[in-house]
């Protein structure tokens, strides 16, 4: 077979219309093979999930829209003579000009009047604040008021036309409702970024800050976020940003806020001029977890376990005792102790609460007159002038007259071991008169269960499961395996400071 060759000069329009007609078959191929791909745009676009997308996409734009007027950005500035002195010593400039140390965060409008909530670590300290507005107008402000234990500080502006913001309900805040954060991270003014609501009623957060009880969010929040808002979909403030957990010093997944009802609270007081007092009890208190619930005879975890009472404290007037085990106050069920805390803190000063409390494996009503909480007070202190423990400890007849033999004992499957105290053993821990009857710890293994309990090298222990324990030979018969298996009890002393203290400790193997 001969093959056509065909010199391409010359056959140039046949070679161009054979071309044209293979590539139109082709195409025709093709499309009968392929979906149209603007056919299947279309259909997209007209698909009811997606028009839904759409219109939540733009709802977020709207309310982000509508709410940034109401979000301020802040800039603090302070004169530090330590700095400047240091930056003129290093410069070995006598007449160097003092520069001011800046810091920035953001804030919420309350109102017309000017009055912008923020957080008090923001203008803290701070010799001038200053406020810029979303529309870019910059005002001086002045700090009317700040409560250091919850970490809000209201300033206020001399401006006309402000938007002020809607405060909601945090309290109808749910885990996985989604929300906006606006701020100005990294001094970018009135950024937006958007996630849910992680978690509610974080305290185990580990900042100088009395009253907590925050919001969690996975929404990113940076340094000059502080201060700003938490947005729900319905435009309404329900959290103000505090602080993040960080390795980094910036965002990673877990921010903070406080909620809008404690901003409420605090914030309305300030604008009034009006001071913050807070509720009084008189106790510290510890954490009921699984092990001091079956310790303590208690069903299901929650409450909280009073350690220590104050000697004339409200707690004390009332016939609360250590030991007892707070399950509800005024009805409300007690869940922790950030929770007790908060509950005492916001009761005015002379309210009567009913206390329901765990007592001895039994439910019994106390009647609690709040106190006045008293100047200097922290809930991450410590009390002094502390009740002396309920002097109901069993006393066993026989102790006194038993050898006290062993004089030392390893609890090998709680990880602890102990000796009965001696004078030189008091004098060697520092205790004072009246603490040479117990028996004293003195090894903690790190990975047992008594150091996960709390118990520490050098403590005393003085009663346990309510019997008074004077040698190791009484320990032994209350620490038995059968009652480890159940919680153990203990009362322990030891030393904070100059002063003795007791609290409670609960050693369980399970």
């Amino acid at each position: 077979m001969h093959r056509l060759r065909l010199p391409m000069k010359e056959s140039r329009p046949l070679a161009a219309c054979l071309v044209v007609a293979f590539l139109s078959a082709w195409v025709q191929t093709g499309r009968a093979d392929q979906p149209d791909a603007g056919a299947a745009r279309r259909s997209l676009l007209s698909d009811p999930a997606v028009l839904e997308l759409g219109r939540f996409s733009e709802g977020m734009a709207k309310v982000a829209e509508a709410v940034r007027p109401s979000v301020v950005s802040i800039r603090s500035l302070a004169v530090s003579d330590a700095v400047n002195d240091e930056l003129r010593r290093m410069t070995g400039d006598e007449d160097f000009q003092p520069i001011p140390l800046t810091g920035t965060g953001s804030g919420v409008i309350l109102d017309v009047q000017g009055h912008i909530v923020t957080n008090n670590h923001v203008v803290e300290d701070a010799d001038a604040v200053r406020v810029t507005l979303d529309d870019g107008r910059e005002f001086r402000a002045e700090v009317v008021g700040t409560d250091p234990k919850t970490d809000l500080a209201v300033i206020r502006i001399n401006a006309a036309g402000l938007t002020p913001a809607e405060l909601g309900d945090s309290d109808a805040v749910r885990v996985g409702h989604l929300i906006l954060a606006i701020g100005s991270p990294f001094r970018f003014g009135h950024s937006i970024s958007h996630g849910i609501i992680s978690a509610r009623g974080r305290s185990e957060v580990d900042v100088e800050i009395d009253y907590k009880n925050w919001l969690q969010t996975d929404a990113p929040i940076n340094p000059g976020n502080s201060g700003g808002p938490l947005i729900n979909t319905r435009g309404e403030v329900i959290g103000i940003s505090v602080a993040i957990a960080t390795e980094s010093g910036g965002y990673q997944g877990v921010g903070f806020a406080i909620p809008s009802n404690t901003v409420r609270y605090v914030t309305d007081l300030l604008r009034a001029g009006r001071p913050i007092v807070r509720g009084y009890l008189g106790v510290s208190i510890y954490p009921v977890d699984t092990d001091v619930a079956s310790a303590y005879g208690l069903a299901n975890v929650g409450g909280v376990l009073i350690e220590g009472v104050k000697r004339g404290a409200p707690a004390a007037k009332a016939g609360l005792m250590p030991e007892d085990i707070v399950l509800k106050v005024d009805g409300q069920p007690i869940r922790d102790r950030e929770q007790l805390q908060s509950i005492v803190a916001a009761k005015s000063p002379g309210t009567v609460s009913s206390f329901e409390v765990w007592r001895k494996r039994q439910p019994v009503q106390v009647s609690i007159e709040m106190g006045t909480q008293p100047d200097g007070f922290s809930t991450s202190g410590n009390l002094d002038d502390l009740m002396n423990w309920p002097e109901d400890a069993v006393e066993d007849p026989e102790s006194a007259r038993r050898a006290a033999s062993p004089a030392e004992y390893e609890f090998t499957e709680a990880g602890f071991e102990v000796a009965n105290l001696t004078p030189k053993l008091a004098r060697d821990l520092r205790f004072e008169d009246g603490a040479h009857a117990g028996v004293v710890v003195t090894r903690v293994d790190p990975l047992g269960r008594a150091f996960a309990a709390g118990l520490q090298r050098g403590v005393i222990i003085v009663v346990a499961n309510d019997r008074r324990i004077r040698t190791v030979n009484d320990l032994l018969e209350v620490v038995t395996p059968q009652a480890l298996s159940q919680g153990v009890r203990l009362r322990i002393r030891l030393l904070r400071g100059d002063r003795q203290i007791e609290r409670s400790c609960v050693i369980r193997v399970r």
